[in-house]
């Protein structure tokens, strides 16, 4: 089986939110929601974890200093893309990228998606170079799989102006994953619940408790 990193994107603004959000304490064991998404993808066969930000303060205000590697996104400003970009540039294989703002992120769903990653690899037998869920009706590009072979694609992406991942998933081989196919391992598709105010915020912190 291929190796597998996790990149988490912590790099956005919380404006929404009104702090920042890979801060915000989860019910029960008060620790910040950063720190959580990631214990709770721990279990994953992970070769290294890599949180993407633009204040390499956040980590360590997490309570992760020492444990995670941190790449600072060099396109401040310019989305999840560069953040994309950031975080591939480290990795060997496959990236498991998820947003830091998924606090019912489940696991077991994670390693579905990385099941589908198996037999593929760089070179032109490769199946996939991304595997990527659509929920709703709509691609969930940070709830997703990547491989590296995807990063010259991405920059080049980058470099012409479109910040779009999703624009992106339409230039590489794509693997979408139906909601039909999610829904053994996460009936409900709290995995793809993300938070971008307070009232969201709210109603996730009634699931987790």
């Amino acid at each position: 089986m291929a190796g597998l990193s996790l990149v988490v994107n912590a790099g956005g603004a919380s404006r929404r939110m009104g702090q920042p959000k890979a801060l915000l304490r989860v019910p029960n064991t008060g620790e910040p929601l950063l720190r959580h998404v990631i214990m709770r993808l721990a279990a994953l066969p992970l070769e290294q974890v890599i949180v993407v930000v633009n204040d390499p303060n956040l980590v360590a205000a997490a309570g992760l200093t020492g444990r995670v590697r941190v790449m600072t996104d060099a396109e401040t400003g310019r989305g999840p893309l560069a953040g994309l970009i950031a975080g591939l540039a480290i990795c060997a294989d496959w990236a498991l990228v998820v947003a830091c703002d998924l606090p019912l992120i489940n696991p077991a769903l994670c390693r579905f998606l990385y099941s589908l990653a198996e037999g593929a690899g760089p070179g032109p037998a490769q199946a996939h170079e991304a595997i990527v869920p659509v929920v709703g009706g709509r691609e969930q590009p940070l709830h997703a799989l990547y491989h590296r072979a995807v990063l010259p694609v991405a920059e080049q992406q980058l470099a012409t102006g479109e910040r779009r991942v999703v624009a992106l998933l339409h230039q590489v081989r794509t693997r979408w994953v139906a909601e039909e196919e999610l829904r053994p391992f996460d009936p409900h598709l709290y995995s793809f619940l993300n938070v971008n105010t307070p009232a969201e915020w709210a109603a996730a912190c009634a699931l987790l408790a």
